[in-house]
């Protein structure tokens, strides 16, 4: 029987999906242990495209992040030292540091936005993105996508899974099914001339498949193919068993409101653009990390120069201690000066435990800031630096005028803006097209056929089935045919008519936002050049200062051989002149803060050290040549 032969395919088309699908990796990352073997790379998501047909309905496999630290953190390591020059500890805070390496998620989730707008969904936006709240008409995620009946009448056609011939089927992906039922009924009769039997009985087996798209410039387009087996006790009809069937062809075009991409594809456009926009985050989270990695290794710099001064204070409060002790012995000065000189000694060691302290702790910081983890072995070493605070050059910042220009062209800010902007006229373009009525367009083309076993005392003729039937309706034997157009006007029209003037508000407040960050990015150009000439004029008066103070601390001290001075004047002088040491090397940190400072105001903090990322997904970058003569190293 057909009904017999429709389940077993049926059953045999079911096992071979199970079957396909049990083959496939469905990897539930968020419950598997180190153990599990990982598929092969070619098994990965495609963030782009998505998965095959059968994968796409299998849980996608996303690789796991690395979270040890690169070989290269190891191989810096010699004789329990962590020997770290200024570009090695840039690149490897481009590798290991984690704030870098969780803003670099926003990318492929940009593109996951990319693929699901493709699909007929919503964008849901990226961090720094702005997605219009008037874009939605419904709960945020619905997208353009979706099922709506037309309003026409159509020629009947196929219903199965909410879908008929006369749907308006929502851009992106297709939609296909099948349906396969049974229905066994028994009716009592108060006549018998109709049926010729007073209890009909039936049997009904119906079986049915649809295939349907949306397309972006608001087509529809619907086809199925539907029919029964059907047998009963009625003596009257013509086909016992009888295999009516029906080929139903339904397209839908908007004329008006959603006719077109810029209304359709609005989310696609959006989506697309925040890729931009997931760059420019991570581009700015790079830039702001490598300002930290430059400025912890500058004050590791100053605290290395801090220990230092404090060190040479040591030294000289220790030889003042020694030519103290043998003038009172011969007599020239008495024992008191002795204990003064002491007591500045324990003082200066108590200064240099409280440097040396500091600058361990900054290591700490440091080795944070480079690696993923600190491992034990990172945490027993010192970390030796190479490289030694900058020097003053002339010309080493642009004029204020040509530093506000490049602001305003490398700021990630005032790129994110923009890039808003553009976010929000596609808004605007959507919103437009929302403004206008309902104008749709329809046409349904239905073929019919009917076979079966005919009534013998009725119809002589031979037996048929369902490959008559479908035989019919392929062949167009009884067509049907409809067209016709839908209009719905919205009276007042006050939804998209706030909509449309929410777009606008947004819009205007996003222009006057914008003009608020170049206004703040300008201040902070021309802060960050004061805190440039400061600093460097803070180093030339400390440079003087300290010079000036050893010149009379020497004197001072040869006052005090001859007997003209005495150690309470020596151990003032030494301890301006070891202050005047520690205020050059906090001068030469805060020139080396200010120009970190000026290169992250201006956004050339990556131009300055050379500084290409080639591929932010995977954390690729390049280092470009330094060029002899230019100002940054």
């Amino acid at each position: 029987m057909i009904l017999e032969k429709l389940t077993r395919a049926t059953a045999l088309l079911a096992l071979a999906i199970s079957l396909l699908v049990g083959v496939l990796p469905v990897e539930l990352h968020a419950q598997q242990t180190n153990t599990t073997k990982a598929p092969q790379e070619k098994g990965t998501f495609d963030y782009t495209n998505g998965p095959s047909i059968l994968k796409g309905y299998s849980y996608p496999y996303i690789p796991s992040p690395s979270l040890s630290n690169t070989p290269q953190l190891n191989q810096l390591i010699q004789n329990d030292k962590l020997e770290l020059s200024l570009n090695a500890a840039i690149e490897l805070a481009l590798q290991n540091n984690l704030d870098i390496a969780v803003a670099r998620f926003q990318l492929p989730i940009a593109r996951l936005d990319v693929l699901r707008t493709k699909a007929g969904s919503a964008a849901r936006g990226v961090s720094g993105a702005v997605i219009s709240n008037a874009l939605y008409s419904g709960a945020i995620g619905a997208g353009v996508g979706g099922v709506s009946g037309t309003g026409g009448t159509g020629g009947g056609g196929f219903t199965g899974a909410g879908v008929t011939s006369t749907s308006f089927i929502g851009p992106g992906d297709p939609v296909t099914g099948f349906t396969l039922g049974w229905n066994n009924a028994s009716t009592p009769l108060n006549y018998a001339s109709l049926t010729g039997v007073g209890i009909e009985g039936s049997h009904t087996a119906t079986y049915g498949t649809f295939f349907g798209k949306g397309f972006f410039t608001g087509t529809s387009f619907v086809a199925s193919v539907n029919g029964q087996r059907s047998s009963t006790t009625s003596t009257t009809s013509l086909f016992n068993p009888s295999v009516p069937t029906s080929l139903t062809v339904g397209l839908n075009q908007h004329l008006l409101k959603g006719f077109g991409r810029r209304s359709n594809a609005v989310f696609i456009r959006i989506a697309n653009n925040d890729l931009k926009v997931a760059n420019s985050v991570f581009r700015k989270q790079v830039i702001t990390t490598i300002a930290q990695v430059l400025n912890a290794y500058y004050t590791l710099l100053a605290d290395r120069d801090q220990v230092r001064v404090a060190q040479s204070a040591i030294d000289y409060s220790q030889r003042l201690v020694e030519d103290d002790k043998k003038q009172v012995q011969i007599g020239t000065l008495a024992p008191l000066d002795v204990v003064q000189a002491e007591s500045t000694l324990a003082t200066d060691q108590q200064n240099l435990i409280v440097a040396q302290t500091t600058y361990l702790q900054q290591q700490e910081v440091l080795k944070t800031m480079i690696s993923k983890r600190v491992t034990s072995e990172l945490a027993s070493v010192e970390i030796e630096p190479t490289d030694n605070l900058p020097e003053p050059r002339p010309g080493d910042i642009p004029p204020l005028a040509e530093a506000l220009a490049e602001a305003v062209k490398n700021r990630p800010e005032i790129e994110q803006d923009e890039l808003n902007l553009r976010n929000q006229n596609y808004t605007i373009q959507s919103n437009r097209n929302g403004l206008l009525p309902s104008l749709d367009a329809f046409a349904t083309y239905q073929s019919n056929g009917l076979a079966g076993v005919p009534f013998a005392t009725i119809v002589p003729t031979g037996p048929g089935g369902l490959g008559d039937s479908l035989s019919q309706i392929f062949r167009g034997a009884y067509p049907s045919y409809s067209a016709g157009l839908t209009l719905s006007i919205p009276i007042r029209n006050r939804v998209e008519q706030a909509n449309a003037a929410q777009a606008m508000v947004e819009l205007h407040e996003m222009q006057a936002s914008m003009q608020r960050d170049k206004n703040t990015i300008e201040q902070d150009v021309r802060n960050a050049e004061i805190a440039v000439t400061q600093a460097r004029a803070q180093i030339n008066a400390a440079i003087k200062a300290r010079d000036y103070g050893q010149q009379a601390l020497d004197a001072e001290i040869k006052k005090l051989h001859l007997g003209v001075s005495t150690t309470l004047n020596v151990i003032q002088l030494q301890q301006q002149f070891v202050l005047a040491e520690g205020n050059l090397a906090k001068a030469r940190q805060a020139y080396a803060a200010a120009l970190v400072q000026f290169h992250q105001a201006t956004g050339t903090t990556l131009d300055a050290h050379h500084i290409v990322l080639t591929n932010p997904d995977t954390g690729k970058y390049s280092r470009q040549p330094n060029i002899p003569g230019s100002t940054t190293n």
